[in-house]
């Protein structure tokens, strides 16, 4: 009687380590999954602008592109474009900078690694004008580094 009673105590004593264990180690995953998804995020949510007075574009820029291939404005209307380069300094083309440019307008935007820059504008006359990055990635010859400012009247 009193051996069953010691076995009986040893499995309750077993099964507490085991559940105190199993608790644990979902404890430490959940504190461990939770942070690697916060890290992730502050990584790839990208830097929050500041509003800006007025009638702003916000562009950004990486490896991949521009965000916006295609800018619609007005003639006569003054626009900020600020650009936004989401690449570091460590990278290997162009140290993490980018450029907005329009030559046809004077307009020349050079946004430091994970930084911004911008620029107040107005263009002139309507028309189909030529963005685009000529500091890294394959510079004007990249499609994935141009787009169009299309200037209405």
């Amino acid at each position: 009687m009193e051996k069953d009673a010691r076995e009986e105590r040893k499995r309750v004593q077993r099964r507490r380590r085991q559940r105190m264990r199993a608790t644990t180690f979902t404890v430490i995953s959940v504190l461990a999954l939770g942070a690697a998804g916060y890290l992730l995020f502050q990584a790839f949510a990208g830097p929050e602008l500041p509003p800006m007075a007025g009638n702003v574009i916000d562009i950004a820029a990486d490896m991949g592109g521009f965000s916006r291939k295609v800018v619609y404005v007005k003639a006569g209307d003054p626009v900020t474009v600020r650009l936004t380069s989401l690449d570091n300094s460590h990278h290997t083309d162009g140290g993490g900078k980018h450029q907005w440019a329009v030559d046809q307008l004077g307009v020349n935007i050079i946004a430091p690694p994970l930084g911004s820059s911008s620029k107040t504008f107005t263009p002139g006359k309507p028309g189909t004008y030529t963005f685009y990055c000529d500091i890294c990635c394959g510079g004007r010859a990249n499609p994935t580094m141009s787009g169009r400012l299309v200037v209405t009247g």
